[in-house]
């Protein structure tokens, strides 16, 4: 047994309920907009209501439940605004972190990130490539030496695998083209943080477009939720 696998076994109930539910969420495995009963969660648990609310009470502040009348809960739905507030943060932390690597990454870090760009040549399927993508930008996030920004990327990234598990098949084999992550990588070796942050701040945009139009190709997202979320946002952009 893992480390992590033994602390979750000797965690509360509540928490157990919690993290089990969270990786369900997270993984798509629940899917979005799907209806929770706390009755039936306890039975399944062979528990209480109370260890199931307390549970649902952490998914709530996570944003991945809304609470309903009579201990009905809802799995949040992917809307356009979840998938801007996600994208939108990456925008902004992501440069950042990229620009702060540049300035304080060491010479083992900077290797670090090399052997996990090499890891892009070998053949994976959609889920390997971006558990792959995930430790390459956290590594990156620990390069700036700034703890709220890991733990902020680290939350953005279990927000986009719900995203990407919800919009792409994640057994499909993919090709990665590794060049703009050497490009990255390169650039925080030479110091130059200014560099890093445009790489950076255009991989995200990329990702942006893609998966929005992704989104829209399978029916969840419409052109008009899409102009509407705009024309909201612009009066403060």
């Amino acid at each position: 047994m893992t480390v992590e696998a033994d602390a979750t076994a000797h965690a509360p109930v509540s928490e157990r309920i919690y993290l089990a539910l969270r990786q369900e969420i997270m993984r798509c495995e629940i899917v979005p907009g799907t209806t929770l009963d706390a009755a039936s969660i306890a039975s399944q648990y062979e528990v209480s209501k109370t260890p199931v609310r307390d549970a649902m009470q952490k998914l709530a502040a996570d944003g991945l439940v809304t609470i309903l009348p009579r201990s009905g809960y809802r799995v949040a739905p992917i809307t356009f605004q979840a998938v801007h507030d996600i994208l939108d943060m990456r925008a902004a932390i992501g440069p950042h972190a990229a620009r702060q690597a540049a300035r304080y990454a060491t010479l083992a870090e900077i290797a670090l990130l090399r052997q996990i760009v090499r890891e892009y040549a070998a053949p994976m399927d959609i889920g390997t490539m971006q558990q792959v993508a995930r430790r390459f930008h956290l590594a990156i996030a620990r390069c700036s030496r700034n703890k709220r920004v890991v733990a902020l990327s680290e939350s953005l990234f279990d927000e986009l695998e719900r995203l990407l598990r919800f919009a792409i098949d994640f057994t499909v084999k993919a090709g990665e083209h590794s060049d703009e992550h050497t490009a990255l990588v390169d650039a925080i070796a030479a110091g130059d943080g200014e560099k890093a942050a445009a790489i950076e701040f255009a991989h995200i945009k990329h990702a942006r477009e893609f998966l929005i139009e992704r989104l829209m190709t399978l029916g969840y997202l419409s052109e008009n939720e899409i102009q509407l979320g705009a024309a909201a946002r612009s009066p403060g952009e």
